[in-house]
């Protein structure tokens, strides 16, 4: 079964790879390549979209959303669920306080002004849905 990760999420490099990349490599090992969501590319080829959106099924059942930021490949994930709608913010946005005081993750968070635009971005689509269940990254 494929596994599929933001733009440039499996070939960005971190000092921190450096704690991981054992447990990483085995648990990876014997397995497909890793697959990059389509999203676009900005006019400017440095990065992806700001909420660009996969429909994953073809049938509007769950969408990966492109919010860069703290990883340049971060994903959020809005499913249709039978107790409505849900988004999944990912590493945009670790705590409920985070989000309610619109403040991006701290210092493992690569680029803090893109993730606070795709955290602003993400907030855009609840005040326009309100009934949404937001579930965060840390919580």
């Amino acid at each position: 079964m494929p596994l599929y990760v933001g733009r440039s999420e499996s070939t960005t490099r971190s000092f921190q790879n450096l704690f991981v990349r054992g447990t990483t490599n085995k648990l990876f090992e014997g397995k497909a390549e890793l697959q990059e969501w389509p999203f676009r590319w900005n006019d400017d080829h440095k990065g992806i979209v700001i909420g660009d959106v996969v429909d994953i099924f073809g049938d509007g059942s769950a969408f990966a959303i492109s919010v860069p930021g703290h990883t340049p490949g971060s994903t959020a994930y809005l499913l249709r669920t039978p107790k409505g709608p849900v988004l999944l913010t990912g590493d945009t946005s670790h705590t409920r306080w985070g989000w309610e005081h619109s403040v991006e993750p701290g210092s493992y968070t690569a680029d803090q002004p893109t993730n606070l635009k795709s955290l602003l971005m993400l907030k855009g689509i609840i005040a326009r849905h309100p009934a949404t269940d937001v579930r965060f990254g840390h919580q």
